[in-house]
């Protein structure tokens, strides 16, 4: 079958189609209280009513167990000036290092959950699990976003200032872009 102005790609790779996607770091605790993150970009709303966000977690992934023993978690929206920290919170594991050590991101206690949130962060939303779905070779988790913030000056009518608020978008692999400086309107 001839596909006319189109070029098939491994299904392996499909998900590569719906990127770029913002990169944010999960955070959770471990039992002594350290805090660990991960980088992630497969992150989605899937309710208003209540409010429910979900992440896609590899189950063999240290920050996915953190997040069963506390049953909490934030999610941080990251500004493209934190790419560093984005790439390192996505390569390195939490087992064996302290990311937050290691990089100039700061753990800061949350409003409503036990994990702390990014100081550096553009966003915040603190979430309590609400529920896991096994998916494939991931686990989808569901968090009730409890509390969400976002620094001043980044959204303007309810929705990120483009010009303004430069979120750090994966793009696949190694690569990252932000949004562009305009509003694209119908």
């Amino acid at each position: 079958m001839s596909l006319e102005g189109f070029t098939r790609i491994p299904r392996s790779s499909a998900y590569h189609l719906l990127h770029p996607r913002p990169a944010v770091i999960v955070v959770s605790l471990d039992s002594n209280g350290k805090p660990n993150g991960m980088t992630a970009a497969w992150t989605t709303p899937i309710s208003m009513k209540p409010p429910l966000i979900s992440v896609s977690i590899a189950p063999r992934r240290y920050t996915y167990k953190l997040i069963k023993e506390t049953g909490d978690f934030t999610v941080n929206v990251l500004d493209a000036n934190l790419v560093a920290e984005a790439h390192l919170f996505g390569t390195r594991s939490g087992r064996r290092v302290d990311k937050f050590a290691e990089s100039k991101l700061t753990a800061e206690k949350s409003l409503k959950v036990k994990s702390p949130h990014v100081k550096e962060a553009l966003a915040v939303l603190e979430c309590n699990l609400h529920r896991e779905i096994e998916l494939g070779d991931h686990i989808l988790i569901v968090g009730e976003v409890l509390e969400a913030y976002v620094k001043p000056g980044m959204m303007k009518r309810g929705i990120y200032d483009p010009k303004v608020a430069k979120v750090l978008m994966h793009l696949g692999g190694v690569g990252y872009v932000t949004v562009a400086d305009e509003i694209i309107n119908p």
